[in-house]
């Protein structure tokens, strides 16, 4: 039985927020600064959702953001001397976000958790996936930077589920595209799809590096 409870949602555009992932987060406007004085009185969990295309339009009323979206605890959270909030957001599940109980000074609603299926770690092909989808994020940095991810970032003690959510949160593609795979329910197909992008952004580093004006231009998936 899937569990529902009351949310504050925290629309944002361009960000799509995974469990298991942190999300480091500045709120200034009023209204979400009153969300998150309420949520730290309450138990520190807020929903990230992601805008819908023409937010830009209905902003500081109630734009559209789309129904699958992560809850999160709030954790070092800072207070500056006007009032603004400074805090990480630690993904701890996707919820369905349904119907909106109140819509000022921001939105509350009634959220559905939907938890990750499980997988079997011990599964041999769980660790080698795991393992290629970290191998490939080393590689696309190397070739965007010159640099190795950091180390924390490719610890393989790391869960499948962590490993997979992470690299979606950080492909170089559009919103949608990391919306789509935030909504995909099978771990393993979301894991497949995100390789299936990073190889094919790599590819596109590659040809770029090698083109005679050096790979100007951007690698990135639309």
């Amino acid at each position: 039985m899937r569990v529902t409870r009351l949310l504050p949602i925290f629309p944002l555009p361009d960000v799509v927020f995974f469990p298991g992932t942190v999300l480091p987060l500045h709120v200034f406007e009023t209204r979400y600064r009153l969300m998150v004085k309420d949520a730290l009185a309450a138990d520190g969990t807020i929903a990230v959702a992601l805008l819908q295309p023409g937010w830009e339009q209905r902003y500081a009323g109630n734009p559209q953001y789309f129904p699958v979206a992560t809850a999160g605890r709030m954790e070092e959270i800072e207070t500056t001397p006007d009032g603004r909030y400074y805090f990480k957001l630690a993904g701890s599940v996707r919820v369905r976000l349904g119907e909106v109980v109140r819509d000022a000074p921001y939105r509350l609603v009634n959220a559905e958790e939907i938890p990750e299926r499980p997988v079997d770690e011990s599964d041999p092909s769980i660790r080698r996936a795991k393992l290629d989808l970290l191998a490939t994020q080393v590689c696309l940095v190397r070739e965007l930077t010159g640099n190795d991810i950091p180390r924390l970032v490719l610890d393989e003690r790391m869960s499948f589920a962590t490993a997979v959510n992470s690299a979606c949160a950080s492909l170089p593609t559009e919103a949608a595209i990391r919306q789509a795979l935030l909504e995909l329910d099978d771990l393993k197909e979301r894991h497949r799809r995100a390789v299936e992008i990073l190889d094919e952004i790599l590819k596109r580093v590659l040809v770029l590096k090698s083109a005679p004006d050096g790979g100007a231009g951007s690698p990135g998936i639309n």
